[in-house]
């Protein structure tokens, strides 16, 4: 399960690593298992006709939830060194475990070569390093990795380690939760889960899971062995919650209220203001400023995202207790937790309805209702405020929310609201584009005639969340990297146009990023017609899905995903004599409403189309029709016409 991280792109650090003896790290220790771990033996692979050699034999999991809160996982995990390329892919074993909330305890390492077993541990020892690995995502978790280089190990060999990991994260009290990965490929999979019939454990299996064997008594059991665990067959383009297999999750939450309910102390306490202190200055100053509670509530979160940088810090309990209000606003530095209850503080002192809402970023999507309760389901929080009876959803975490009108629903699909009371999922999608969050404006002037040069100018401007990413990778690029980078990208749109200049342009008020672009344009006239490309429709898909898969799981759109192409052409002579391709086109494919037109005004060619999603998934029936549509549409090409020899203006 992950723990509430919200691991997002910030920036570029180096990582460092130090190593300590294994002795000198208690959270890490060598010796034999406890007592409740079976033997489990290893396989030994047959090459078998038609098949290639496995490099996975073995993989044996023993899971033990305990009564007073957490799990211990005993693992045994076989693999052979096929190929040469094998030995830089199992030479070494990295371990990577958190301290604060766990144990890791290695039993064996052992090569096994025909009838020899070799100790690896007689003669080697683990080294703990330090190793920020996600520095380069502005994150701090103080994990630890075990490494050990195999001395040694040649082609042939099986190399087999086991272990135990136990896990206790105070924050989730005597609760439990896990979710436990197959590994398709493998030769040999075994799993025991084991609990106290006291606790409410409940599991569920998803796709791709061999049904398990369950024992009843004062322990429950589940097992499950299964030999050569095929590869999923996940439905291409289906929503995510059509898309999770080969796992299974256990939990005793009884809801997900209970899990909002658990969470909402945390925030409550690390979101209280200390009378007279800093966060009480700042939101009486704020106060002062406006009376007005949205002016307010933009200058909170302007403060959050624009004076605390963002930082995760998975340090002491981290993993889901948010620092301190006071404290992140002290370091200026913050992660999703602490950004959020630093924007609650504040607009609690405001007034201002507010409370933390958990949600799944980039990961589960869709399908966090199809899942047992849990909290590793989420991975960032984010602020939802009430004023005047409108919704807002702030995020610390972002940058340049000016106005809180212009904050579109983000597209998680479900949130948690955290509340003592217990908050049930709310769904979280925005409506349909508004405006396009890409637009292009091309310009071609070539009224001095088209054997003259034709002055080009395109503009593309980037809405939304795009417009943030894009200023931030260019700002990080000197001048010299911006402009090869600038050019590379309207290589690719405009290849018929050799640039003289490009340059970018960012206006914080709307929070757009605008690339632009002038050059000369060599047009290509064959036959006395110019393909119009900009407003070309269509698309070569293959949406069609393996022989077996069920007939109406849906199909997943780019949501929320509008974008506008216009193109003007100044004509020589007026524009006499030039026709357009009928190019009128308006109907809504597969969920995607389309317009296309074009028309000559006054020696000006003037060429629009628009695309916007409308939902963020279509019904499979119309998965065939609209393929066939989209084929049909890319083989009707646009034409410019000109009468012959309108090369040159009279």
């Amino acid at each position: 399960m992950k723990i509430l991280s919200c691991a997002v792109a910030a920036g570029s650090l180096l990582a460092a690593a130090a190593g300590v003896r294994a002795e000198d790290a208690p959270s890490f220790s060598v010796g034999a298992p406890a007592a409740w771990v079976k033997p489990v033996a290893t396989p030994v692979e047959v090459v078998r006709a038609g098949h290639a050699p496995h490099h996975m034999l073995l993989r044996a999991d023993q899971l033990v939830f305990e009564p007073e809160g957490g799990m211990s996982l005993h693992w045994v995990a076989a693999n052979q060194v096929v190929t040469p390329d094998d030995l830089a892919k199992l030479g070494t074993i990295s371990l990577t475990w958190n301290p604060e909330t766990e144990t890791l305890r290695i039993h064996t390492v052992v090569i096994r070569r025909g009838s020899q077993v070799i100790d690896v541990l007689k003669d080697q020892h683990f080294t703990v390093l330090h190793r920020e690995t996600n520095l380069e995502r502005a994150a701090i978790d103080g994990r630890l990795t075990a490494t050990l280089p195999i001395a040694g190990l040649a082609v042939g060999d099986i190399v087999e380690i086991s272990g135990t990991r136990t896990s206790h994260d105070p924050a989730l009290g005597r609760h439990h939760e896990a979710r436990l990965n197959l590994s398709p490929g493998t030769m040999q999979t075994q799993f025991d889960a084991q609990w106290e019939k006291a606790i409410p454990i409940r599991w569920r299996a998803l796709p791709g899971v061999p049904d398990p064997h369950i024992t009843t008594g004062r322990t429950e059991t589940l097992s499950i062995s299964e030999t050569d665990v095929p590869d999923p067959h996940l439905p291409k383009y289906a929503p995510e919650r059509f898309r999770q297999a080969d796992a299974i999750q256990f939990s005793d939450w009884h809801d997900f209220a209970e899990v909002s309910a658990t969470m909402a102390p945390l925030y409550d306490k690390a979101s209280f203001v200390k009378p007279g202190g800093a966060v009480e200055a700042e939101a009486t100053r704020i106060a002062h400023m406006t009376a007005d509670p949205v002016a307010q509530a933009e200058a909170a979160l302007a403060l959050v995202q624009e004076q605390v940088r963002y930082l995760y810090v998975g340090l002491n309990d981290g993993g889901y207790i948010p620092a301190a209000a006071e404290d992140t606003w002290t370091r200026r530095y913050g992660d999703c937790k602490g950004k959020t209850v630093l924007l609650l503080a504040l607009l609690h002192q405001l007034k201002i309805e507010a409370q933390p809402v958990l949600v799944s970023a980039g990961s589960f999507g869709d399908a966090i209702p199809s899942f047992l309760p849990s909290a590793g389901l989420f991975n960032h929080v984010l602020v939802r405020a009430v004023i005047a009876g409108r919704t807002y959803w702030l995020d610390g975490t972002r940058m340049d929310d000016r106005h809180l009108a212009d904050i579109r629903t983000p597209a998680f699909h479900w949130g948690l609201p955290v509340q003592a009371q217990g908050g049930t999922l709310v769904a979280m999608m925005p409506p349909p584009a508004d405006k396009p969050l890409r637009e292009t404006a091309l310009r071609l002037d070539a009224s001095a005639g088209f054997d003259k040069p034709v002055v080009a100018h395109a503009e593309v401007t980037f809405r939304g969340d795009g417009a943030l990413v894009i200023r931030r990778q260019l700002a990080a690029l000197s001048t010299e990297q911006r402009e090869r980078t600038l050019r590379g990208v309207f290589g690719k749109q405009f290849d018929y146009i050799a640039p003289t200049d490009v340059l970018s342009r960012f206006d914080a008020t709307k929070g757009e990023e605008t690339l632009v672009l002038n050059g000369i344009a060599s047009l290509d006239w064959t036959d006395d017609a110019l393909e119009l490309t900009g407003v070309q429709l269509g698309e070569s898909l293959d949406l069609a899905r393996e022989p077996g898969t069920p007939a109406d799981i849906p199909y997943a759109l780019p949501y929320p995903n509008g974008r506008r192409f216009r193109e003007t052409i100044v004509l020589p002579n007026g524009g006499h004599g030039f026709t357009l391709d009928p190019l009128h086109f308006d109907q809504t494919v597969a969920g995607v409403a389309t317009h296309r037109d074009g028309r000559i005004v006054n020696g000006v060619v003037e060429l629009e189309t628009d695309t916007n999603s409308l939902v963020p998934e279509f019904p499979a029936s119309e998965a065939a029709p609209a393929q066939q549509m989209l084929r049909h549409q890319l083989r009707e090409h646009a034409y410019l016409h000109r009468p012959p020899h309108a090369g040159a203006a009279s």
